[in-house]
């Protein structure tokens, strides 16, 4: 399982990679807000497929935006993270949250040595574990990716603790985890250096076997003579074939960015995107007007 849910800001216009017969490509650089005291995350978004590249082409700079749906990769040479396909909508950031939620499955690549301090790390007050996860991307392929776990001794959830002391080589673990990026002053340079890496949220091991187990059976029946009727209309959930309703809040979205990405300049409807209301709101319509509502 690779499954990534995140708010981020366009920090450029989408730009097309590839287009083809039947397929389109977009990427665009993106950020994601700081979490905590960490800095913002700078990645990379690749969008496929014609018509989610056309609704992300008209996207811009500056705007918010939430990703569903997406994977995340990591590149070993260039040691980078970035996110792939999902499904981008524009979003008011006063109104949505912030989200930035990674869930993987996998197995762990290796044991963990308590005396190894890069693996395992007790301070006064915090413990600090390190695992390798290897998630399976197709047959005979995988992505590994580090992450950390990090708890204070007196913490009722003990993450750093169950990763060290219950996980090793070959161990199935599915994690759900934030990206977060460090941000440091090199002693030696002095140059400003940055670290993005993903930091252990929540965790579930894999159940031990039996043997014995049966099967669950459903019981849920639909009542005699009934049919079952589809709520969507004969609309699917394939992110190609959605789309996305218009609305009135669409326009203030796309204005002019502010500095602050998490805040925007104006209200929506500042610009006129709404009608005014009748009588002490505005004139009321005549009978040749149609109502403003």
């Amino acid at each position: 399982m690779n499954f990534v849910t995140v708010c981020a800001q366009l920090r450029e216009d989408p730009r097309e990679a590839f287009t083809g017969a039947t397929n389109t490509v977009m990427r665009c650089k993106i950020t994601l807000p700081p979490y905590g005291k960490k800095a913002p995350t700078d990645l990379e978004l690749t969008i496929y497929g014609e018509k989610q590249g056309n609704r992300f082409r008209a996207m811009k700079k500056g705007m918010g935006v939430y990703i569903h749906g997406a994977k995340i990769q990591y590149d070993l040479e260039s040691r980078t993270f970035s996110l792939h396909g999902g499904v981008v909508t524009p979003v008011d950031v006063e109104q949505f949250p912030i989200l930035n939620n990674v869930v993987l499955a996998g197995r762990c690549v290796k044991d963990i040595n308590p005396e190894d301090t890069r693996q395992c790390k007790t301070t006064p007050n915090h413990m600090i574990t390190n695992q390798t996860l290897s998630v399976v991307t197709k047959k005979g392929e995988s992505n590994l990716f580090n992450f950390y776990a990090i708890n204070g001794f007196d913490d009722r959830f003990q993450p750093a603790k169950l990763i060290a002391d219950y996980t090793k080589k070959g161990t199935g673990l599915t994690i759900e985890a934030r990206i977060v990026t460090d941000s440091w002053t090199d002693k030696e340079t002095k140059e400003q250096r940055t670290l993005t890496k993903l930091q252990l949220i929540n965790m579930t091991l894999a159940p031990k076997g039996i043997a014995d187990q049966k099967p669950v059976e459903s019981k849920a029946n639909v009542a005699g003579g009934q049919e079952v009727t589809s709520l969507w209309g004969g609309r699917t959930g394939d992110p190609e074939e959605q789309e996305v309703p218009s609305s009135p809040h669409q326009a203030a979205i796309a204005q002019e960015p502010a500095s602050d990405p998490w805040k925007v300049q104006e209200p929506v409807g500042a610009r006129g995107n709404l009608p005014d209301l009748p009588g002490a709101y505005g004139p009321p319509p005549t009978d040749d007007e149609n109502a403003p509502f």
